[in-house]
């Protein structure tokens, strides 16, 4: 009987630690005192976002290590608590490059229960639209299209939206252009992409307003393409001897190799993207771009500022990354930045409105001190920055060199 007894006591009591056990599990932690599930992807515990990139698709070489860049930043939150002390989770989907195919993503994310969508893709406007109606918050890098700087999509925040989404023009800044000896210019874009021929359209127009010639503009060419062998030829005739590019890395290059190959020799050329460790570990590249400049999507890292130190460091923990970012890294983490402070201002126990509503009095966010100054202003969001700031690398060997330890400005064009 006294056997029955124990018996029964360790039952009981492993009945009552089993219980215990299961309640411990199901309460918040201490930061989440008060959390309830407020809105679609929110309990008491976790928060679950949307990623939306080209994994697939002509984009996809550029995009690839943004949900890598876009985790190690999610990673870094939640190791201090999350936000309120919810977790961070999230679900990628693959746009394949389309139009179409971000706006059947952005339903999928939604379908699963997302609270809001970082949608970092050059095909975001194809769901821009839908994700407006339902009152979505969207955050991105903005390198589109128009949409995210006007007023039928208060929904949208871009990581850069004063410098290039509302697509107003700037001034040139001549100086590299002279000291490399650049005077006659082939200026291409992407015909898809709205942020990409809107750019190239805008460049020409500065560069002849400061005193150089275009006598090479094409905004067709397909998103992607490294079949420029004719385009190349039609430089070459036009007599070019500089190039400026607001492209993707692959056609850069593609363009660079070829115009070399029909006998261009290139005196100056900026390239839009490219900065980063894919592009120096393309032998290729490397050789064919020496004294070429880059513009860099946040501080270089080479400047070694706080800011740059902890993503390196973020890159290193989370993602075994060391090298330097290119743009498909910052955009991965700005994006998810942006993402956390929306979270961080909806409040406890946020709403979709509540993050859209807060998100939109921030004016002064520039991921940490990653991106220069002026820092985004998303109150006046449909207002053109009246400078616009950035970084310039120049590749010397194999190292990326910065022009300056300084961010270069230019203005915006009055009336443009």
């Amino acid at each position: 009987m006294g056997g029955s007894v124990r018996r029964g006591s360790y039952g009981t009591a492993a009945a009552v630690l089993l219980s215990l056990l299961a309640l411990s599990l199901q309460a918040p932690p201490a930061g989440a005192a008060g959390n309830t599930a407020s809105a679609p992807g929110v309990t008491p515990n976790s928060i679950e976002v949307g990623l939306i990139t080209e994994l697939t698709g002509p984009a996809a070489s550029q995009a690839v290590h943004i949900p890598d860049g876009f985790k190690a930043r999610i990673d870094a939150q939640n190791a201090k608590g999350g936000v309120f002390g919810r977790k961070i989770t999230f679900i990628v989907e693959d746009d394949q490059t389309s139009p179409a195919g971000n706006q059947t993503a952005s339903q999928a994310e939604l379908a699963k229960g997302v609270f809001a969508i970082d949608n970092n893709s050059a095909l975001t406007f194809g769901s821009a639209q839908a994700m407006a109606a339902q009152g979505i918050p969207v955050v991105g890098g903005g390198y589109d299209g128009p949409e995210w700087s006007q007023p039928a999509y208060p929904n949208m925040f871009s990581t850069s939206y004063s410098q290039f989404t509302s697509h107003p023009r700037y001034s040139i800044d001549p100086t590299l252009i002279k000291k490399a000896g650049g005077h006659r210019f082939a200026i291409v874009g992407y015909g898809i992409s709205p942020s990409s021929s809107l750019a190239a359209t805008d460049t020409a127009t500065s560069l002849k307003e400061a005193g150089f010639e275009v006598p090479y503009l094409n905004t067709s060419l397909s998103f992607g393409t490294t079949a420029v062998t004719p385009i190349a030829l039609q430089m070459k005739a036009a007599n070019v001897d500089s190039l400026s590019a607001p492209i993707d890395a692959n056609t850069e290059l593609a363009i660079i190799e070829a115009g070399t190959q029909t006998g261009i020799t290139w005196k100056y050329v900026s390239l839009a993207t490219g900065y980063g460790q894919t592009w120096l570990d393309n032998a290729a590249a490397v050789a064919g771009t020496q004294g070429d400049y880059f513009g860099a999507g946040q501080v270089p890292v080479e400047l070694h500022t706080p800011a740059t130190i902890a993503e390196q460091a973020a890159f290193k923990k989370y993602a075994h990354f060391s090298g330097v970012p290119a743009f498909d890294w910052t955009e991965g983490w700005t994006s998810a930045d942006l993402l956390i402070k929306g979270l961080q201002v909806a409040g406890r126990n946020p709403t979709r409105a509540s993050f859209i509503k807060n998100l939109r009095k921030v004016t002064n966010w520039d991921s940490g001190g990653l991106l220069p100054a002026p820092a985004v202003n998303f109150e006046h969001y449909q207002t053109p920055s009246p400078t616009r700031c950035g970084y310039t690398v120049k590749l010397v060997g194999h190292k990326f060199v910065p022009t300056s330890t300084k961010p270069a400005c230019v203005h915006l064009v009055t009336g443009a």
